[in-house]
């Protein structure tokens, strides 16, 4: 079964401008559609960086095994998480509306590749986090200025 899980992107400077948002404005779809497509960015930035888009930090390497299984695959050098055409890179994907912007993926293994656990036959397997929401301070700003001009029209 897999499991709900939402990403808070939260900031007294996001957290003020959506309040104030809120107060005033009356039809958010277009803003909602807006902040879910640079949601969706970066992601898809991240994916491709292969970085947490809020600490610009970079991921955990791939293990030592999985490098010499992918390599025999002809797989490698390649991107970490962006493995096949249906996979998770590919997955992602925004939707809105009036109340809501959201970016995420339908795999119910995306969550172990965010935050990282145990995985595997009898959890025996240690997959380190390579976080892949979150803003970076690009799109940060974006989400202000997309705010704003919804707010002054």
């Amino acid at each position: 079964m897999a499991a709900n899980i939402a990403i808070n992107i939260v900031g007294d400077d996001i957290e003020g401008a959506l309040r104030k948002m809120i107060g005033q404005a009356t039809n958010t779809l277009p803003m909602m559609r807006a902040l879910s497509e640079t949601l969706l960015d970066s992601i898809e930035q991240a994916l491709e960086d292969e970085a947490n888009p809020e600490a610009g930090a970079p991921w955990p390497t791939l293990a030592q095994s999985t490098i010499l299984q992918r390599t025999a695959q002809g797989k490698w050098p390649g991107k970490m998480l962006q493995l096949s055409q249906g996979g998770l890179a590919s997955s992602f994907s925004a939707s809105a509306g009036p109340g809501y912007a959201r970016a995420g993926s339908n795999k119910p293994y995306a969550a172990i590749h965010h935050f990282g656990g145990q995985a595997g036959r009898n959890r025996a397997v240690t997959i380190p986090a390579r976080p892949y929401a979150g803003l970076t301070s690009q799109h940060r700003q974006e989400v202000l200025d997309i705010i704003q001009r919804h707010l002054t029209g």
